[in-house]
């Protein structure tokens, strides 16, 4: 199941790819280079959900669980390249909105493929109630990630580079929570978004064992 999932997941990108360079090469410009960057990103995580559901020591298995929580949020982060759609004299917009959507949709299909091989694992070790909620929770703090990625430019690789500064941007948030409006509304909605989705994967997968 998981090795068809990942086929079909990888002709939606081949052909993400596919459109990036029909337009790379039509209009000669590198507009949206950043869209099959950030769809490298959108795997990495898949990479370490694959490998913590093959791990049979529950240590290991959280290792790679730490790992695939950093990268994560740059699954789904691809819906916010959204915001850099606008109408271009050299190219269609219908174009421009097709190509991003796609890159889009298959960035937060493919985190929630992981998500769906992570949450298996969790219901290993703990009750199906409590893997749920650790995976909502996931969701959530995704949400914020999504933001800070977008609006404060810190990716994922900067919590090993400079935690403190995260850290920082964060605690300020924290204590002081109606000054950052959108900090808040932009997580909540986003995480929300991302938890609604995931349950539905989830009832996918209960109509499959079943």
């Amino acid at each position: 199941m998981s090795s068809l999932v990942i086929k079909k997941l990888l002709q939606l990108s081949g052909f993400c790819i596919v459109l990036e360079v029909f337009r790379l090469l039509t209009t000669e410009t590198l507009v949206y280079i950043f869209l099959p960057f950030n769809l490298i990103l959108a795997w990495i995580p898949l990479g370490f959900a694959t490998l913590a559901s093959k791990q049979e020591k529950n240590w290991k298995f959280f290792i790679c669980f730490i790992a695939w929580l950093v990268f994560f949020p740059n699954a789904p982060y691809i819906i916010t390249d959204l915001i850099h759609l606008k109408a271009r004299s050299n190219f269609p917009l219908w174009f421009d909105l097709t190509l991003i959507y796609s890159f889009a949709f298959t960035g937060l299909i493919v985190g929630m493929f992981s998500a769906i091989l992570i949450y298996n694992k969790l219901k290993e070790i703990f009750p199906r109630i409590a893997a749920k909620a650790i995976m909502l929770s996931v969701m959530l703090i995704s949400g914020y990630g999504i933001y800070i990625g977008r609006f404060l430019r810190w990716n994922s690789w900067n919590l090993l580079t400079d935690p403190f500064a995260i850290f920082y941007d964060t605690l300020t948030r924290i204590i002081h929570p109606f000054s950052y409006p959108r900090t808040y509304g932009m997580t909540l909605m986003i995480g929300v978004l991302l938890c609604l989705v995931f349950s539905v994967f989830e009832s996918f997968t209960q109509k499959v064992e079943a």
